[in-house]
């Protein structure tokens, strides 16, 4: 998903080419997928309740956000949404998201 982003944030100005509605929508998918394994995941890890539940919330934020892509009418207005609150919130989420599944990852 961080190259999805990587590829509207270089790609979304005035002229965008038509890839970006369909990477956006690529997102979409990917983070109805991901809110079915964040269910999946808060049922597994019931010791770890607390912090999966700020997690979903601000999993929740972030799908949120999205959502007033659709409010914005410039290419521009989209662009700072994703610069300055999607893409920075997204990274810290997937940042926590890491550090509290990575005592369960087998290498």
């Amino acid at each position: 998903m961080s190259e999805g982003f990587e590829y509207l944030e270089a790609n979304l100005n005035e002229e965008a080419p038509p890839q970006v509605e369909q990477v956006f929508a690529d997102i979409v998918t990917a983070l109805q997928q991901l809110n079915q394994g964040n269910e999946k995941l808060a049922s597994l890890l019931e010791d770890r309740q607390d912090e999966i539940q700020q997690l979903l919330v601000d999993f929740q934020d972030i799908v949120e956000m999205m959502s007033q892509w659709f409010d914005k009418q410039t290419n521009e207005e989209k662009r700072v949404l994703l610069t300055q609150q999607i893409i920075p919130y997204f990274e810290s989420w997937r940042s926590k998201m890491h550090q509290l599944l990575q005592p369960y990852i087998a290498h």
